[in-house]
């Protein structure tokens, strides 16, 4: 099954897409949070390809919209940093600088 909800992150409007258990029951879900200059994306999601295409990507954890914009962030790419992701950010701080 897939999710998909506008949400708010700091303010601003992001689009939250959800493809729930991907791999069957007992499977995490497979979650993006994507703004229009970048996105979140959870673990499920490689951060090595995301920087090859040059994304702005943002990795942080959580099963659901909710602990994705509340958890603090894992890492992203340098075009995340350049666009003003910092280290210690929210998931929600980053949506917002990448929305």
């Amino acid at each position: 099954m897939i999710q998909i909800e506008q949400l708010e992150a700091e303010g601003k409007a992001v689009q939250g897409t959800m493809i729930v258990a991907p791999g069957g029951d007992g499977h995490p879900n497979m979650i993006i949070v994507q703004g229009s200059k970048g996105y979140l994306m959870c673990g499920y999601l490689n951060l090595a390809a995301a920087e090859k295409f040059g994304d702005a990507a943002v990795l942080v954890g959580g099963a659901d919209f909710a602990a994705v914009l509340a958890n603090p962030i894992k890492g992203c790419t340098e075009a995340a940093k350049k666009a003003g992701v910092t280290e210690g950010m929210t998931g929600a701080q980053a949506a917002a600088v990448l929305a």
